[in-house]
């Protein structure tokens, strides 16, 4: 049989497609889980949790110059103004999952979707 795909190349290609569907599933499972808090950091420290099932208007305040205007609201959190020149975190939309995060990087403001307390990291080692 000189055919170009043999049967066993069929039978390898299906079982690689299904592992890395598998893969998908099982990775999608894992880590879109909905966070219930949002910790706030300004250069490097964090400034506040906050919980996502309440809804909130959070303002950071930046060297008395300018203000970050965080919103909580219907379980997800956004940037809705920021006193900085490109604006990307606000461009970056709403955030819920675990791990998610939004930068304002001339601001220094970082805000992170954490999940309860068993998703805490233990310690961070540098």
């Amino acid at each position: 049989m000189n055919k170009w795909l043999k049967k066993r190349d069929i039978i390898l290609i299906i079982a690689l497609l299904l592992v890395g569907v598998i893969f998908l599933i099982i990775w999608h499972f894992v880590y879109s889980t909905s966070g219930k808090y949002i910790t706030i950091e300004q250069r490097g420290d964090i400034i506040g949790t906050y919980p996502l099932d309440k809804d909130a208007t959070i303002p950071i305040l930046y060297k008395n110059e300018g203000v970050n205007e965080i919103i909580i609201e219907d379980g997800s959190c956004y940037m809705n103004s920021a006193e900085c020149p490109d604006h990307l975190c606000i461009k970056q939309g709403k955030i819920d999952k675990v791990g998610q995060t939004i930068v304002c990087m001339p601001n220094r403001v970082v805000v992170t979707v954490v999940g309860d307390d068993s998703d805490a990291l233990d310690t961070v080692a540098k």
